[in-house]
């Protein structure tokens, strides 16, 4: 088979800009990686230059037989996980993913002081959402969706006089209770851009 350049995917951000979207377990989901998301899910702006992992893990063990060779190899785990840094500290999206909707509060600003947040770090499990997380190579487009997912990690946060503040959010995976999405935890949609005709 011959080698085809333009095979390859060389994920960009969308022209828009928008990559990594987060929204209520429970909204609509886009079922494409073309069509504008549910207002549900809101844009975490800047995404670092990593750009965005995503991870399977299959665990297996070998069964063996009597003598000692294997009689079959079984899976014994699944876990998909996502890494994303985001780099907007400020945005209140990114915030709220990070500690929990209800651990951030705002007080908007006045004559005398600008919009004032409270972040409250706690101990309690962040909520379980769906994501969005969209990159274009060209004209082709790719989405990963998933259903129903959880921030389980964030990085250690450093401020530091030589770069910006970033947040690097682990994102475990989990199945799917919508039938449509055949099992999957992360669901990927993807168009080549090169329609056949008018």
């Amino acid at each position: 088979m011959a080698v085809n350049v333009n095979n390859a995917f060389v994920g960009r951000p969308p022209i828009d800009g928008g990559v990594f979207f987060r929204a209520p377990q429970g909204s609509t989901l886009p079922t494409d990686s073309t069509t504008a998301l549910n207002v549900a899910f809101v844009d975490h702006g800047a995404v670092g230059e990593n750009g965005v992992t995503v991870a399977q893990t299959r665990d297996n063990t070998d069964i063996k037989m009597y003598g000692g060779e294997t009689f079959i190899n079984v899976q014994t785990n699944y876990d998909e996980q996502i890494t994303i840094t985001l780099l907007e500290d400020d945005n209140l999206a990114v915030l709220k993913t990070a500690f929990g909707d209800a651990n951030v509060e705002t007080t908007a600003a006045t004559v005398s002081e600008g919009l004032l947040k409270t972040i409250y770090h706690t101990s309690d499990p962040l909520p379980i959402s769906s994501f969005v997380i969209d990159a274009i190579s060209g004209t082709k487009t790719k989405r990963y969706v998933v259903e129903n997912g959880q921030v389980v990690n964030v990085a250690e946060t450093q401020d530091v006089h030589n770069n910006v503040t970033q947040r690097t959010l682990t994102i475990k995976t989990y199945k799917p209770t919508s039938v449509a999405l055949k099992g999957g935890n992360v669901v990927e949609y993807r168009n080549d851009g090169e329609p056949t005709g008018p």
